[in-house]
This record gives structure tokens, sequence and C-alpha cells, in this order.
């Protein structure tokens, strides 16, 4: 009994790896790409066949047409999307060609939006959501939401601190300059830096105790020298009291 106890703890323990690696790969989430467009965008390492979801947002959100974006501009992709009300849209993705999506990131559809109290903090949300590979079976899936006023962009990361948020800078691409916004919930020591894709630090724009808040931070695209750096991907590294978090930046030419 105690040997069969053991193996059948041994499975559950094999069985919750794999799921938490499932959602580690496949990724659902809600960015704004410009200041009234939102976009949903997946990222995943598995092949994937089919996606659904519901987009839902705060009460002040009005959104409105649904379309694709860079991941489903084949004809082969079908968009389906039903708006119940102006806060809410359903939306399914399947092939009508058998196709999937290889691994890979990028945006599945984007839908614009009008905020109706601009000065508020809005927000938008991922329910229902199932993707699914070649056999209609369901795979793994994390989700990042998201938050937002007409000063920033907060991104609601399921797994980051409670204490702290980065939010993505905007614009984003950008060229020269973009903003990055964060929120403390708490007193802390916080350090700001921008690095370059090898991992140096080329900017640090902040390193000082700060109090509870929402902030704004500008970065023109130069070094701690005042140097213009090249186009490309950096990012914006936020550590607060030894947790620390980050966002991808792309610069343009």
């Amino acid at each position: 009994m105690k040997k069969m106890l053991t193996s059948f703890t041994g499975i559950l323990i094999l069985l919750l790896a794999l799921t938490l690696t499932g959602y580690a790969d496949n990724k659902l989430s809600i960015t704004r790409s410009a200041a009234n467009t939102l976009e949903v965008q997946l990222s995943n390492s598995e092949e994937i066949y089919g996606v659904q979801f519901s987009l839902r947002t705060s009460s002040d959100v009005v959104l409105g047409k649904l379309e694709r974006d860079s991941r489903t501009t084949e004809e082969h992709w079908l968009v389906a999307s039903y708006k119940p009300n102006d806060s809410i849209v359903n939306v399914i993705i399947i092939s009508t060609q058998s196709k999937y999506f290889s691994d890979g990131n990028g945006a599945l559809a984007k839908i614009s939006f009008t905020t109706e109290k601009p000065n508020e903090i809005s927000s938008a949300s991922l329910a229902n959501v199932m993707i699914t590979n070649k056999h209609a079976d369901s795979l793994g899936v994390a989700i990042n939401n998201l938050d937002w006023s007409n000063k920033s962009v907060l991104i609601a990361d399921n797994n980051a601190t409670k204490s702290f948020v980065l939010g993505q800078n905007f614009p984003n691409p950008f060229n020269p300059t973009t903003k990055i916004t964060y929120r403390l919930n708490k007193p802390a020591l916080v350090k700001l830096s921008v690095y370059d894709i090898t991992g140096r630090e080329v900017n640090r724009l902040v390193d000082r105790y700060q109090s509870v808040g929402d902030y704004n931070i500008s970065w023109n695209s130069n070094d701690d020298n005042g140097q213009k750096m090249a186009s490309g991907m950096y990012f914006a590294r936020l550590i607060v009291d030894n947790e620390s978090v980050s966002r991808k930046m792309v610069m343009t030419k």
C-alpha cells in the first residue's frame, strides 16, 4: 500500500511539472499597441491549431471593430468574433486548411477602443481562454491582462510581485523617446535601468528610495554618457527591494 501511494505521488508530481511547463511555454497577453488600440498576442512553443478567448474591458471602455493582426494575415485563418455588448468580444481563431501557429510570438488580433472616463484606471482581461493542438486537445496557457490610465500602461502579470508593477513602455516601437511607467504599492529602494541585448547596462534612469505611487520616466535613447544608442532591442529592468521584472523595448531607425 505504501509503495502504491509513493508511485501515485510521483505520478502527480510529474503531471504537475508537465502542466507548469506548458503554462510557461504558451502565453496569451493583452498589450496596448497605440493610444486607442488593444492587441491580443500569442507566444507559443507548441503547434497551435485553434485559439478561443473572450476579451472583457471595464465599463468605461467602448470596444470597436476587431481586426486581424500579424499572425493571422493569411486568408486560411478564420477570425470570427461576436460582441454581445460594448465591453466584451468573444473570439475564435481557426484555420480553414488545418494549418497551425508554429512556435513564435506576435499579435493575433487588434481592436480599437474609446474610453468615457480617460482620467480613471481602465482594464482589459481575458476569459474563457482555450488553445488546442491538432487533436483538439486543450493546451496549457498563461495569461497576462492589462490595466492602464491616460498617463500609464501597467501590465498585470499573474506571476509578478504584488509590491510593484512595471508597465510596457509607450510608444513601442519608438524613436527617439519612450516612456517607462511603473507603480509602487509600498515605499522601496528602486533601480530602473535600460540594458542592451548583450545584457550590458546602458543607462540607469532611477536609483533612489521612492514612495507609493505611479511613476513615468522618459528614455531618450541615450546612454549614461549622453551618446545616442543604435536602433535595436533593449530591455527596461525594474529592481525593487531585490526583486526584478523586465520589459522588451524596440527602438526603430
